[in-house]
């Protein structure tokens, strides 16, 4: 399990990776903070075009087909995505990219330029490793932190486990409560602490 990734549990450790990350690299700043506050996978991420952020920030919702499940995914944007897509938005217009990249979220370097992809999971991923590593984070860090964070933070707040699971795509229970890394000593710690 220690190889594991893993989610934030607390919101102290969460907002120093996150200024860290914003200074290091504004790009993947802004698909995490797209990706942990619509418990998105990256790849859902990223691959969202510019006229598809621009739709979203109209309508107030987020709809896409999940490149994993297949699945239709729709949810209302709430405030921190609207700001983090307005300036991803802003961001995009100063990159130098293809004139026909569609791209919201694109990387960086002479590649760039002539590319018509988004920036990669791999970059994504390493520069998220780096904000925690430069930090010195006791978390092992990688792309799918953005709905595992989601998930611990719903669930650390009191919202019902069932409403996390259906966020989440989850067809049952168990699986939610592996994700969320719920373990037997964490139920046992419930029921020495309740001794009724």
């Amino acid at each position: 399990m220690k190889n594991t990734v893993e989610g934030f549990k607390n919101e102290i450790d969460l907002k120093i990776f996150e200024n860290r990350l914003a200074e290091i690299n504004p790009t993947c700043f802004l698909i995490w903070k797209v990706g942990v506050n619509l418990a998105l996978r990256v790849s859902d991420v990223l691959k969202i075009t510019v006229e598809q952020a621009e739709n979203y920030l109209l309508t107030g919702n987020y709809m896409a087909i999940d490149k994993k499940t297949g699945k239709v995914n729709h949810v209302k944007i709430n405030e921190n995505t609207s700001l983090a897509l307005k300036k991803a938005i802003e961001l995009r217009k100063k990159a130098i990219v293809s004139e026909d990249n569609p791209f919201l979220f694109v990387g960086e370097g002479n590649r760039t330029s002539k590319s018509k992809k988004h920036i990669t999971r791999q970059a994504v991923d390493k520069y998220f490793k780096i904000a925690v590593f430069d930090e010195n984070l006791n978390i092992h860090i990688g792309t799918h932190t953005m709905r595992k964070t989601w998930g611990n933070l719903a669930y650390s707040k009191g919202y019902k486990l069932e409403l996390i699971m259906k966020r989440l795509n989850h067809s049952s229970q168990s699986t939610t409560l592996l994700y969320l890394g719920i373990t037997d000593s964490d139920m046992n710690k419930v029921v020495a602490e309740l001794n009724i």
